[in-house]
């Protein structure tokens, strides 16, 4: 998408759906990947009460963001298979600031990927870490134990539990043409924090904190490029709702769609229109909307990209602000919201920069081994 100050208004009329989206704890299991090229990811965010901490942990199988798997998929190599990359990604935000960072890639024999007989959980394992998704009746409880030491010193170990009741009727599957799968499991989670960060330069902190949270599933059976221009999405708690939106531009095609839910998880209304606004751009010219508007039948809703979390060639995460309209009165509060244009990450041009931020275990890079050094990547 080539984006100026101003914008189309973004409506349901013309928008053909590239996303196939369900809220299914079975499709939250891993899936047979054959397709060279493909990825699967299982996401989760948290704020903490107080919006000091963000959180933001990702277990991957098959990262699009390697630049050794895109160049074996570039190079029509048929092993290019997403079981030989597996990573996980975990940023650590204390107001708005990066205070831990990793982007690590394992060799395929340390990650692990199991499901229980009755598919009633779900174990994964990458490197040290691991991920513990359990389905009990109605209820779901996701146990991400984390250990992860990055040669620059920086640790960061310990528990995040993901607990919600389970909705089964949220989102009946909506199978389209599009090749992404979306599972949305939990949209709004109760977050136990139980983390001890050491750093190399022989700082400590403890986060031990409670707050809201977020975890969804993404399958792709193709490289991301091939599925859209670019995507925004995000998420927001306020004090009974929680806010889902997401843009995807294929081409000419747009593919909007933004949910308010309640308290129980029932979806309250469904935004029909939006607008970007304004403009935001970095030192790598990637410009995206500084400002978007969604509007629904009962609601509406204006996200501001107020704090900037991550930025580079070819993704943004922010900390926004989130102001809800609903009945006449508002509400604000704070939640991420992201963007991404795939096609930069398969130019050749950017990979020296992604090479110091994105960890291969076996051989990281110079500037991931300095304490110094590899804070000034994030």
């Amino acid at each position: 998408m080539i984006l100026s100050a101003n914008f189309p208004t973004i409506n349901n009329d013309y928008q053909t759906s590239r996303m196939n989206i369900t809220s299914n704890f079975e499709f939250d299991l891993p899936t047979p990947k054959p397709e060279p090229g493909s990825y699967e990811w299982w996401y989760f965010d948290a704020i903490d009460a107080t919006g000091i901490w963000q959180l933001v942990v990702i277990f991957y199988e098959g990262c699009p963001f390697s630049p050794l798997y895109n160049n074996e998929w570039a190079s029509n190599n048929n092993a290019a298979l997403a079981s030989k990359h597996p990573a996980i990604s975990i940023s650590v935000y204390k107001k708005g600031k990066p205070v831990f960072y990793s982007m690590s890639e394992y060799p395929e024999i340390q990650s692990r990927f199991d499901i229980s007989q009755n598919n009633q959980q779900v174990n994964i394992q990458i490197g040290d870490n691991e991920l513990i998704l359990t389905k009990d009746g109605e209820h779901l409880s996701h146990e991400l134990q984390i250990n992860e030491l990055l040669p620059s010193g920086d640790a960061l170990s310990g528990v995040v539990i993901f607990q919600s009741d389970y909705n089964t009727h949220l989102f009946p599957l909506m199978k389209q043409e599009g090749s992404h799968f979306w599972n949305l499991t939990q949209p709004r989670a109760k977050v136990h924090v139980n983390l001890e960060l050491n750093t190399g330069n022989g700082s400590h902190e403890s986060l031990n904190w409670i707050g809201n949270g977020y975890h969804d599933h993404n399958l792709g059976c193709e490289p991301m490029m091939n599925t859209f221009t670019d995507w925004y999405w995000g998420r927001a708690h306020f004090k009974n709702h929680t806010l889902i939106y997401y843009l995807m531009k294929k081409h000419e095609i747009l593919d909007f769609k933004g949910w308010l839910l309640d308290d129980k998880q029932s979806i309250i209304d469904i935004f029909q229109s939006g607008r970007l606004n304004g403009k935001i751009s970095n030192v790598f010219m990637l410009d995206c909307a500084e400002t978007l508007s969604l509007k629904g039948k009962k609601a509406k809703v204006e996200i501001n990209q107020r704090q900037l979390l991550d930025s580079g060639p070819f993704y943004y995460r922010f900390k926004s602000d989130f102001e809800l309209h609903l009945n006449g009165w508002k509400e604000s509060c704070e939640g991420i919201s992201e963007y991404i244009y795939p096609s930069r990450i398969h130019q050749k041009r950017y990979w020296p920069l992604v090479h110091m931020r994105y960890r291969y275990v076996q051989n990281p890079h110079w500037v991931q081994k300095s304490s110094l050094l590899y804070p000034l990547t994030w």
